[in-house]
């Protein structure tokens, strides 16, 4: 089962803060008169080791249909992500060899390289984050994205359920001063990158 709520939030980013017991980097989104939130794992644990890995001038694929797109909550209608079978140019996405894992413990975490992500489009008077995730809204009726990584080839167990293709979670950062892309990818070292036209693992 997919999860739920596929979407794609743009907008102008704010200073973020790690909140939570199961850390992750708060990132507030400003989209015209509304107000977002992005929820970026940054810390690995026992048995979900996360991989990442951040590209410098890297264009998204379609990132003309992003800037085009307006700002807040959208449908990622013939832009959505696929880890495995997104290409550019003809060429992967992103690959598993082009990702390094996240220490386990000892307090390491990804706070800092997101947040340099973060602040370089802060820095940038018309900056833009795009996030590739799941919507969700609270009890409080905070509104935003999370699920900001691969969201298939979940083993058996607790994540499975999340398995699809073409809703996998990205960042984007567009810088228009220098018209330069930073991308961000995320994933867990239990994910497969052989995956069946569910999302499911093969084999």
């Amino acid at each position: 089962m997919p999860i739920t709520d596929y979407s794609l939030l743009k907008g102008d980013p704010q200073p973020g803060s790690v909140s939570g017991r199961n850390p992750h980097f708060r990132i507030p989104v400003n989209a015209g008169s509304d107000a977002f939130t992005i929820d970026v794992n940054v810390e690995s644990f026992d048995g979900s080791e996360v991989l990442y890995a951040i590209l410098q001038d890297t264009a998204p694929p379609n990132a003309a249909k992003l800037l085009a797109l307006p700002d807040g909550v959208n449908p990622p209608d013939g832009i959505a992500l696929d880890y495995v079978r997104t290409t550019i140019d003809g060429k992967p996405m992103i690959t598993r060899a082009a990702m390094k894992p996240l220490p386990i413990g000892n307090k390491h975490d990804m706070t800092d390289q997101v947040a340099s992500v973060v602040n370089q489009a802060i820095e940038d008077e018309n900056g833009l984050i795009y996030a590739f995730g799941s919507f969700f809204r609270d009890s409080s009726s905070e509104a935003g994205i999370h699920d900001i990584h691969m969201n298939q080839g979940n083993p058996a167990g607790s994540f499975e359920q999340d398995n699809g293709v073409n809703q996998d979670g990205a960042l984007f950062v567009y810088l228009p001063a220098s018209d330069k892309w930073i991308s961000v990818f995320i994933a867990f070292q239990t994910e497969s990158w052989d995956t069946d036209s569910d999302g499911n693992p093969v084999g």
